[in-house]
């Protein structure tokens, strides 16, 4: 049990590392990475708070369910992050309504894929299965809307 606990904790730590270098490698703004980190870390509350309401048990499953809902929560950013950069021409409100379209569409896909996989599943593929629907749900309702709007005020600076 500790033994999992430090390596769950360990490989959480080398994914936000890398997902730091790899944001500030492509942007070079420290102020998008932190909020790339604050909507991931925010999500991963989300995903544990749902998880504890529904009482849903955190196993090795459940945390890569969690690490696949951050890795498409992080895709999706990025795909916000682009839209809002490279669309000079038109208005901040069309490229982010247009990102979300993009979201959106990945997140329905995501959906879609994760719901065989719940309803024929195995336990073991139920908790990933879950806990991947509960983190890309939050995402998308929660906090990509949050990430949008903090991309925003910070091009405004």
């Amino acid at each position: 049990g500790e033994g999992f606990k430090n390596d769950a904790m360990t490989a959480g730590l080398l994914a936000f590392m890398g997902v730091i270098a790899v944001i500030y490698a492509r942007y070079r703004r420290l102020e998008l990475v932190g909020s790339v980190l604050i909507t991931g870390a925010s999500e991963i509350i989300i995903i544990f708070g749902v998880a504890s309401l529904i009482r849903w048990d955190i196993d090795l499953p459940a945390i890569a369910g969690i690490i696949a809902a951050v890795g498409t929560g992080v895709d999706n950013q990025i795909v916000i992050l682009d839209e809002i950069l490279l669309e000079k021409g038109k208005s901040i409100r069309y490229r982010i309504k247009n990102a979300f379209f993009i979201v959106i569409g990945s997140w329905m896909t995501l959906i879609a894929a994760m719901i065989p996989l719940f309803v024929i599943g195995f336990g073991m593929l139920k908790g990933f299965a879950v806990t991947t629907m509960i983190g890309a749900t939050a995402g998308v309702f929660i906090t990509r809307p949050a990430y949008a709007r903090m991309v925003q005020l910070i091009l405004k600076k």
